[in-house]
């Protein structure tokens, strides 16, 4: 079964193009209109990638064969991509690539395999829905998923950028990546804020440092690692899967702005620049990606109405 329900995307093709397109465009290809269509094949266009050699770039134009079957969940057939040869002779094309949301039929596969081994095209590629998804349900392509793909982005949270890269969040001790399995695995995380102890009773509370750790061992061994010998005390833990609730990351946001603000909690340098990357880190589940909508409401605070 697909992560993607690929009927989300209507079956006349249209809209399955520019999927297609900006899909391809977010990979890093630069998309062409080819210089000739019939009305069998209104579906292709070309995209175009630099291949990098020794001394020099060179581009490599690819015959986009876009195939939407998702509905009747049957595999691309020979007949349905006649004179590929052809088509890709009138688009200077110099490799086929299928943009399909189903699997390709073996035979297609053979005959693309045969013409490529004869010399007859450079290269072939087939992008089904199985490669399709495995991009798609990363934080690069978050943005292309929303758009597509609505009701999937109702029920799953799906982390996108905030910023030109992705932001891990890491066990400090085990270095495990605790964002990416949030939702997959059951041991979860924890953020832990490290006191300094009050030189005076009256003194402002200081937040020297904070850790991110896996609950259990991990969360144990930093405890002692920082506490151990040294007037800092573990003063609380949050869980991470609590931090991507949007209540509670709102919340834990404002709490922070409030502290900063008074002279009740200080924070040193180092700890509120860690609390800052998990504020944009967390970001990338809880911040919800523009849509190309704009609703009545968010006219009248863009417009002053």
């Amino acid at each position: 079964m697909n992560l993607f329900d690929f009927t989300e995307i209507p079956a006349d093709g249209e809209r399955w193009v520019r999927f297609a397109k900006d899909f391809l465009q977010h990979f890093g290809f630069y998309i062409e209109t080819p210089p000739y269509r019939d009305a069998e094949n209104v579906f292709d266009f070309c995209a175009v990638e630099q291949v990098s050699g020794k001394f020099n770039y060179h581009p490599f134009r690819w015959l986009v064969s876009c195939r939407h079957k998702a509905a009747t969940r049957t595999a691309v057939k020979e007949s349905e991509e006649a004179d590929i040869l052809e088509r890709l002779l009138r688009s200077r094309a110099d490799g086929f690539l299928g943009f399909y949301s189903t699997p390709v039929s073996p035979a297609l596969e053979f005959y693309l395999s045969e013409i490529k081994s004869r010399f007859q095209i450079k290269d072939y590629r087939i992008l089904d829905a199985k490669f399709l998804e495995t991009h798609l349900a990363t934080p690069a392509f978050a943005r292309i998923a929303l758009r597509y793909f609505p009701n999937y982005a109702q029920t799953h949270q799906i982390l996108h950028l905030v910023e030109d890269k992705y932001l891990p969040i890491l066990c400090e001790h085990c270095r495990k990546d605790l964002l990416k399995t949030l939702f997959t695995e059951d041991q979860q995380g924890v953020v832990v804020r490290l006191r300094r102890r009050k030189d005076v009773p009256d003194g402002a509370e200081i937040i020297a440092n904070i850790y991110v750790a896996c609950k259990g061992d991990c969360d144990v061994e930093l405890q002692a690692k920082y506490c151990n010998g040294t007037n800092l005390n573990a003063v609380s833990w949050t869980d991470l899967s609590d931090l991507v609730l949007s209540p509670v990351f709102l919340d834990w946001t404002l709490s922070l702005v409030k502290q900063i603000g008074t002279d009740e909690v200080t924070y040193t340098t180092s700890a509120l620049e860690k609390e800052l990357y998990l504020l944009k880190a967390f970001a990338q589940y809880t911040l919800r990606e523009p849509t190309d909508r704009i609703t009545p409401s968010t006219q009248n605070i863009m417009f002053h109405k």
